[in-house]
């Protein structure tokens, strides 16, 4: 079922009650897919239908690209739903741009990894998927940091 993304209305003094506008969706994984992964539809699909059903973890290493819309929330084997994060705050797959570390509003695109975002590069043909809300520290790897995504779907 589709959420809402209205912008509900917040009475002075009530900050704590404040939602964190995360919008969530359900998909169907095709394939093993962890939380924190960046995943992507099945645009290879044959059926125009069939496009949107399903995600892969996203990768800019794969045939087709796998171009990210989200941020799978559980791990989940392939076949079961899957509930993904396709807009605002949530724990993501983030690299440390080659063990420099990331700072905080680091643009992040998908990498050659599947399932993991870094530093966008400029120039790049991959679209940004979100952004880094929390610092990568240098020489950290590959690790669940807490990210903005960028609605795409």
């Amino acid at each position: 079922m589709a959420t809402t993304s209205l912008i509900q209305y917040t009475a002075a003094g009530s900050a704590a009650d404040v939602m964190n506008r995360q919008q969530v969706e359900t998909f169907s994984a095709q394939e093993a897919i962890l939380a924190g992964d960046w995943v992507a539809f099945d645009y290879a699909a044959a059926a125009d239908g069939d496009v949107t059903l399903g995600v892969y973890k996203a990768d800019g290493n794969s045939t087709p690209v796998r171009t990210p819309m989200g941020v799978a929330l559980d791990a989940v084997a392939s076949g079961e739903l899957v509930r993904v994060c396709i807009s605002g705050v949530c724990d993501a797959l983030v690299s440390d741009n080659g063990g420099a570390g990331n700072a905080i509003g680091t643009l992040l695109q998908i990498t050659n990894t599947a399932g993991v975002a870094d530093l966008a590069a400029a120039g790049s043909a991959q679209p940004v998927c979100g952004v880094l809300a929390e610092v990568v520290a240098a020489a950290a790897g590959t690790t669940l940091k807490r990210v903005v995504v960028r609605k795409s779907f």
